[in-house]
């Protein structure tokens, strides 16, 4: 009998360490610190009301160019600790964009597509160099991010694109 009982202790025990164990390991999900970008579900499930993702591209490309106009004063203004929050938000909003874009053309859509993974490089480079406080790294890799995003916003033009 005190064989039966210790059996289902003990693997209560290992239960509730499990449990424990994976409630810690999730304690730290909600950060965006060094994770793949969020899903346009997930962030309107998780994100506060002001911080939704804008319905049409056009709003998203406004909230990109606000969100990369603070992100060049923080590199500027030696505040680099706040550089991932900003590179973070650009990716999230860039990652919106193909679910947003359906009204262009096919050859378009999977350049965007594409670009949306060059842009999670650089905003995971802008963080590595904020945290390093490099302050000549995060320039050279915002300067990059503007790039790839002029490049990606010449998909939107009206004008077709040869």
């Amino acid at each position: 009998m005190k064989f039966v009982i210790l059996k289902h202790l003990g693997a209560s025990l290992v239960l509730i360490g499990g449990m424990t164990a994976y409630g810690i390991a999730n304690a730290h999900g909600d950060e965006s610190h060094n994770q793949a970008p969020v899903a346009a579900t997930e962030a309107i499930s998780t994100a506060p009301v002001a911080e939704l993702l804008p319905a049409t591209a056009e709003n998203i490309w406004k909230a990109i160019d606000q969100k990369t106009a603070e992100l060049a004063k923080t590199i500027h203004g030696d505040s680099l600790s706040d550089v991932h929050h900003l590179a973070y938000a650009v990716r999230d909003l860039v990652a919106a964009l193909p679910a947003r874009s359906i009204a262009l053309p096919t050859d378009r859509q999977a350049k965007v597509k594409s670009s949306t993974k060059y842009v999670a490089t650089l905003a995971d480079r802008l963080d590595a160099s904020g945290d390093a406080n490099d302050k000549v790294s995060a320039q050279a890799n915002y300067e990059k991010l503007l790039k790839v995003l002029t490049a990606l916003r010449a998909n939107y033009a009206t004008k077709a694109i040869d």
